[in-house]
Parts: structure tokens; C-alpha cells; sequence
């Protein structure tokens, strides 16, 4: 008995033969309907792998641009050291920055919604703080901190660089929110470095004892417990009262013993 149910099972089709059968069969019957829906897949394909090398090519020359802009960084001034062969030494600090900011803002404009391009932004942002304009500087930096990939590698320096810009404006409450936001990109010892030397800018009776658990809470980050210890010991020096210098050489002749010239005796 068991030996006929095995063999009618034999003969019997499998579940994958009916399936592949029927499907077979719907094709066949409806070859019109399947080769459009295979060329209209060849068509999605075809475009995909051209957006895919069109992005590719656009990123690689927008970060060739990039390259260029941020190697003029790099360019000797003219009397200070030899210029690789090829290159031009610039006649001032000024005009090195100004080419260096122009080919930036190229980056910036002619390879738009780039990975280089926001890098540009940021590097914008950068010279601008560096230069004094704190304004110019925020609006680069969120710019770059709204549109940029929460992986790019620039977004830290960003974030403090933003706080830093809303500090020199005397933004201070807008600074602190800045530097707490360092916290979200994984560096709480940067964030509570910057909350507590902020602190002491404003003079609040605690920033001394945040300046002091920085370097208790994070004794592993000795960059920041650094930091934070030079910040103590300035805190420490006695203040400058207005008017107060340092103290005035004393005038020559006096308060030194007089010698004779070797050789000579005094009269």
C-alpha cells in the first residue's frame, strides 16, 4: 500500500512545476503585456546606472575644484619661501585670502547640492570667522550645519565654529545652545568644556567648579582637560585693573652698577 502512494506521488507534479507552469503559460498568453513591463525594467535600470555615473562624474569634478580652491591655501607669499615649480606666489596675505574665498564660492555655485560643495561652505564659514565677521561666518555655518549629511567629517568643527560665531556677537544664550549641540555628534567633553569656559566669560559664580568637574568627568579626553585647566589658571591670575601695565623698565643708568670701561679707570 505504501509502496502505490509513493509511487503516485512520483508521478504526481510538484508544487513548483505547477507554479512555474502556470506562470509560463500567463506569459505566453500575454507576451505583449510582459515585454513592455521588461523594457519599461531595462528602460528604470538603464536610467539608474545613468543618474548613478552622471552623480559620479559631477562629484569628481566638484572635488576637483574643491581641491584647487583649498590648495591656494597652500600658496607661499611672495618673499617669504620659493612657490612649487608652476605656481604663482601671491604679493600679500589679503590677496591670497580673497582668491582663496573667490574659489570657494565658485565651488559653492557651480557644483550645488555636491558633498564638495557643502564641504566649500563650510571652509567659507571657517575663513570668515578667522576674519572677524562673526555674521557672515553664522549664516555660512548653518547653512552648511541644515544641508550637510550627518556623517560628513566637517560637521563638529562646524558646530563649535557656529558657537564661537554667536559668541563674538555677544549672542551668548544662542552661543551655549550651539556648543550644547555638540553633544548629538558624540563629543559631551567639547560640549561641557565650551558650556563651562562660556560660563566664565559671563562671570557666573559657578564656572570655575564646571571648569574643575570637565576635567574629572572626562579625564580620558586630554585635549579638553587641557583646555580646561589653562582656562583655571587663567581665571586664577590676579585682574588687570584699568590703566594697569606692566611695570615700566627703569631707566637707563639707574639701578645698575657702574663699571668702567675694561681697561680703563674712573676718575
Amino acid at each position: 500500500m505504501a509502496d502505490k502512494i509513493d509511487r503516485k506521488q512520483l508521478k504526481k507534479p510538484d508544487e513548483f512545476q505547477l507554479v512555474a507552469g502556470r506562470a509560463m503559460g500567463w506569459m505566453v498568453g500575454h507576451r505583449n503585456l510582459v515585454l513592455g513591463a521588461a523594457g519599461a525594467l531595462l528602460a528604470a535600470l538603464l536610467i539608474g546606472w545613468g543618474l548613478s555615473t552622471w552623480r559620479t562624474s559631477r562629484e569628481a569634478k566638484a572635488g576637483a575644484a574643491l581641491a584647487e580652491a583649498l590648495e591656494l591655501q597652500s600658496r607661499p607669499i611672495a618673499g617669504e619661501g620659493p612657490a612649487q615649480p608652476g605656481q604663482d606666489a601671491f604679493p600679500n596675505k589679503e590677496e591670497r585670502e580673497k582668491a582663496v574665498l573667490s574659489a570657494l564660492e565658485n565651488v559653492r555655485t557651480a557644483h550645488s547640492g555636491t558633498t564638495a560643495a557643502q564641504t566649500a561652505v563650510a571652509e567659507i564659514g571657517f575663513h570668515k570667522l578667522k576674519a572677524g565677521d562673526a555674521a557672515g561666518a553664522q549664516k555660512d555655518l548653518q547653512d552648511f550645519l541644515d544641508r550637510a549629511g550627518k556623517d560628513h567629517p566637517l560637521r563638529p568643527f562646524a558646530q563649535e565654529s557656529l558657537g564661537y560665531a554667536l559668541e563674538a556677537q555677544n549672542k551668548l544664550d544662542e552661543a551655549r545652545a550651539a556648543f550644547e549641540k555638540l553633544r548629538d555628534l558624540d563629543l559631551p567633553a567639547r560640549a561641557d568644556y565650551q558650556v563651562a569656559r562660556l560660563a566664565l566669560v559671563q562671570g557666573k559664580p559657578d564656572a570655575r567648579q564646571q571648569l574643575e568637574r570637565v576635567a574629572k568627568d572626562h579625564p580620558k579626553d586630554v585635549a579638553v582637560v587641557r583646555e580646561a585647566n589653562e582656562r583655571l589658571e587663567i581665571a586664577a591670575l590676579p585682574p588687570v585693573l584699568p590703566g594697569q601695565g606692566a611695570p615700566a623698565a627703569p631707566p637707563e643708568g639707574k639701578g645698575q652698577t657702574e663699571k668702567a670701561p675694561q681697561g680703563k679707570k674712573k676718575r
